[in-house]
């Protein structure tokens, strides 16, 4: 063996050469789609205007919601500010909202409005007013959306203005449907991730499941700080 392997040095290492070469360029393969859009799925976008927090946080919250969802707007309305108020501000943790829409026009209207905001750098008085909107049609009046027309275009653009946003650069954003195919995207893309029931509430990268409470979502924080 040892003669043969003598008498055939330059082939020999010629192989190793080529299989050594294959594994590594194996090795180096770029990850696949699939991989990059499950990674974007349940990372933070640290680009995203709809972020706030610490970006160096250690722990992740992404909300994946839709406007007129009932359970949605009872996390944003009644969890979210002591959330935010005892780990986003303190910087203990990073939050990212994701804008879907599935349950009625209204649905597509407000997320529309939701990128219509960020050009105007106000997402977040939209995302708050959008929301005590409905919460008062869901939550206190006891509304379906499913049934209910809740939000309208003309709602929409009434529920930004009082927010503070310019009426007219928004008003024109929405009726051009300039981010109809961005909601749409959003949408069909967290579907296919998964997310079939808003919210769907992903802490650094794990989807919480379980009653929507406020101290289990405290407990799931605290236990990766």
């Amino acid at each position: 063996m040892l003669d043969w392997i003598r008498e055939h040095k330059l082939i020999f290492i010629a192989v190793l050469l080529v299989v050594g070469f294959g594994i590594y360029a194996l090795s180096q393969r770029p990850s696949s789609p699939q991989n990059d859009s499950q990674t974007a799925f349940t990372n933070i976008d640290m680009s995203s205007p709809m972020i706030r927090g610490n970006k160096s946080a250690k722990v992740s919250i992404i909300q994946y919601s839709d406007f007129l969802c009932p359970s949605c707007t009872y996390f944003t309305t009644q969890i979210m500010p002591t959330i935010d108020k005892k780990y986003v501000q303190s910087g203990k943790v990073m939050f990212e909202f994701r804008p879907m829409a599935f349950i009625a026009d209204g649905s597509t209207q407000s997320g529309m409005g939701a990128y219509c905001a960020i050009d105007q750098k106000k997402f977040w008085e939209y995302h708050d007013s959008i929301y005590n909107y409905v919460a008062d049609q869901v939550l206190v009046k006891k509304l379906d959306p499913k049934v209910a027309v809740i939000l309208t275009s003309d709602l929409v653009k009434g529920i930004a203005g009082q927010a503070g946003l310019d009426t007219k650069s928004f008003n024109s954003c929405l009726d051009s449907q300039k981010y109809a195919e961005k909601i749409s995207d959003v949408t069909q893309t967290a579907n296919k991730n998964g997310v079939l029931s808003t919210p769907y509430i992903l802490i650094n990268g794990q989807k919480y499941q379980g009653d929507m409470t406020l101290e289990a979502v405290e407990s799931l924080i605290k236990a990766d700080l």
